[in-house]
């Protein structure tokens, strides 16, 4: 009878019944022979253990549920994946239930057997069954869901155990069915529905009021999607599995921004002209990005899942092949129909102040519209405007505008290049160029584009107090000597500055990038350069501090700048800009020698300050365009020579 209740037991486990009861029971001790005891209880540890794995499958899995209770369940992290992880620990189990079964019907022949036989049928099973414990305690202990799940299963492969690799297969196939299912849909759709944020690749809603941002994309996104949304996707490094390289992930983004950039409103993007070269039509947006090659590209992530194990390097070939797909179709677009070549050239005639005619117009507006400098930032807007009418280049800036925005940082409005740090200069491109300029970009450029004009207006300055100089000297109270003497110094150093940004750099930066975008190539590799186009710029004016990178508002950059060379350069900004204030009238006030005076130490104290940094920039690295505003700044050492004199004298 003992057999026969054991027995039973063990064939109602597959059903999720019975077995609880069994072990709870301590009934049956009284009818066990001492010798038999030991084996009892091993047989007893082993079912203790099947137990903790059925009731684990039957609690989190999504078929017929027995298990109303578990207390462990708050344990796991829930989601998508765990589920299928459960359904797969089910489906391993079915070889143990067949060995079950086998084994009930061969004891119930009636013919006397111990539980030595008993315990040799489970004991075969002990390792697959320890190995299966093993998996849900990790998910458990290390709270795993997701993309880490499927990691976790990843790195059990090659065990060197037939069996146990065979029970793998099994565990994770239904885990890397809700991997794959996500990837491309993902890739091929720009959809991630996933409300527990189980992917790699995830949705970061601005709206500090929403509960998920997860459970946003399955509803908003399948139609259109706005500008702003395609930049809150991003890479959830978390959920990034160790089989996916970070390239990788940056591959499988860029895909899927594509797809949700061809899924936008075309009639919100004013300059947006396709035109259809083939007789062919297409079906809807998504179509135009895949030309009927979405059939044949879900089906080679389709064989994915149907391989035994996950195959890096055919994921990698697969992922490579969509890309340079969609890469090229993005390129044809924006080199035919978008005229990326003219686009680059406009964005540096006006972020990067390629048309300096214009802005010394907008210089002369701004002077003349502002009655004073504390009105100074309600005229930049219309000042820009009024210049592009003078100079007649309406039509190229009907993609730009100028703005102001006021930041939460208190600015001395009679400073003027510190208002310059509230312009922005917004660029309206063409579809699909959204992977190009994003708003991390479109910042970027405002951040070189709100220096370079503070560096070309304080050099603006100079030149009319240059001209008001030159005016007194036909008077009978010339200017002092010594003031234009400083006068000379301060437009030597803005000259030199502004020369080794324009030519030495952006120059030369720019002729790279654009040799990239004429020799054709896919939009990745314009893409790349783009990007590198962007950080050698701030680099090599020395706007790459960590505040650019990461917040990237140079607003928050004052006189005090944790970042020594930009914050110098801020330091001699506001001397020249004093000093233009002190010599903007005909008339010099009272006392504007000494206050020359005060302003030339401030100088060359500051002078000799950014040579001695940049000296100790050239020696600890190789940055070759460093030399060329060394050279001009401090030829020979003089300059750094003469003030040292004048300090020592002083």
């Amino acid at each position: 009878m003992l057999h026969d209740v054991l027995l039973s037991c063990l064939s109602l486990s597959c059903k999720g019944i019975g077995i609880k009861d069994f072990l709870s029971s301590k009934v049956v001790d009284v009818f066990l022979h001492p010798c038999e005891r030991k084996i009892f209880t091993d047989i007893l540890n082993i079912l203790n253990y099947l137990n903790e794995i059925v009731r684990f499958a039957k609690y989190f899995g999504g078929v017929s549920n027995n298990i109303t209770d578990f207390d462990e369940a708050e344990e796991f992290a829930a989601g998508f994946y765990l589920r299928n992880f459960a359904n797969g620990i089910e489906s391993a189990l079915e070889d143990y239930y067949n060995e079950i079964t086998l084994l009930e019907a061969f004891i119930m022949k009636n013919k006397p057997h111990s539980l030595i036989h008993i315990y040799n049928v489970l004991e075969k099973q002990l390792p697959c069954i320890l190995f299966l414990r093993k998996l849900i305690n990790d998910a458990k202990i290390q709270k795993l869901n997701g993309c880490k799940l499927l990691q976790s299963l990843y790195q059990n492969y090659d065990n060197g155990d037939y069996r146990i690799e065979q029970i793998l297969l099994k565990v994770s196939k239904p885990v890397k069915l809700a991997f794959f299912s996500h990837l491309s849909h993902w890739m091929l759709f720009g959809v991630v529905d996933d409300e527990y944020a189980e992917f790699f690749i995830t949705y970061r809603s601005t709206n500090e009021n929403a509960v998920n941002n997860s459970s946003l994309t399955s509803s908003t996104h399948l139609t259109s999607v706005s500008e702003e949304e395609i930049w809150q996707y991003e890479i959830n490094l978390n959920q990034l599995p160790s089989f996916v390289s970070s390239v990788l992930a940056e591959k499988v983004l860029f895909v899927g921004q594509t797809a949700l950039i061809f899924k936008m409103d075309r009639s919100k993007q004013q300059n947006y002209k396709w035109s259809i070269k083939s007789q062919s039509s297409y079906c809807d947006a998504i179509s135009e990005l895949w030309d009927g090659k979405e059939a044949v590209f879900c089906k080679m992530i389709e064989d994915l899942h149907q391989e035994d194990m996950i195959d890096v390097f055919q994921l990698e070939n697969v992922i490579n092949q969509i890309k340079k797909h969609v890469s090229q179709r993005l390129s044809a677009i924006a080199n035919v129909e978008d005229d990326l070549n003219r686009q680059m050239c406009l964005i540096k005639d006006f972020y990067l102040l390629g048309r300096g005619e214009f802005y010394m117009e907008f210089y002369r507006q701004l002077t003349e519209n502002s009655e004073s400098h504390l009105e100074s930032t309600a005229n930049y807007t219309r000042s820009f405007e009024i210049a592009s009418n003078v100079m007649g280049i309406s039509d190229d800036l009907e993609n730009f505008s100028l703005s102001v925005i006021k930041t939460s940082i208190d600015l001395d409005e009679t400073c003027e290049f510190e208002n310059f740090q509230n312009l922005h200069l917004k660029y309206i491109y063409k579809w699909p160029l959204n992977l190009l300029f994003s708003p991390t970009t479109v910042e970027r450029y405002n951040t070189v584009f709100r220096f370079l004009l503070i560096v070309r207006k304080l050099q603006y300055d100079l030149e009319l107090v240059w001209a008001n100089h030159k005016w007194a000297g036909k008077t009978p109270n010339p200017v002092n000597a010594k003031i234009m003497h400083f006068r000379n110094h301060l437009m030597f150093f803005l000259n030199n500055l502004q020369y080794y940004i324009q030519v030495d750099v952006l120059e030369c930066q720019f002729s790279i990038l654009m040799n990239v975008i004429k020799s054709k190539a896919d939009f990745e590799e314009i893409q790349r350069a783009h990007s590198v186009f962007l950080a050698n710029v701030l680099s090599q004016c020395f706007l790459l501090t960590d505040a650019t990178d990461k917040k990237l508002n140079t607003t928050q950059s004052t006189c005090n700048s944790q970042y020594p060379v930009y914050g110098t350069f801020l330091e001699i900004f506001n001397v020249c800009e004093k000093f233009c204030l002190l010599h903007s009238g005909q008339n010099l006030p009272d006392g504007a020698l000494k206050e020359c005076d005060r302003l030339e130490e401030r100088f060359n104290v500051s002078i000799l300050g950014l040579i001695k940094l940049l000296n100790n920039l050239r020696s600890a690295s190789s940055f070759g365009p460093l030399s060329q505003l060394l050279l001009r700044l401090d030829y020979n050492r003089w300059f750094s020579a003469e003030k040292k004199k004048a300090n020592e004298s002083s």
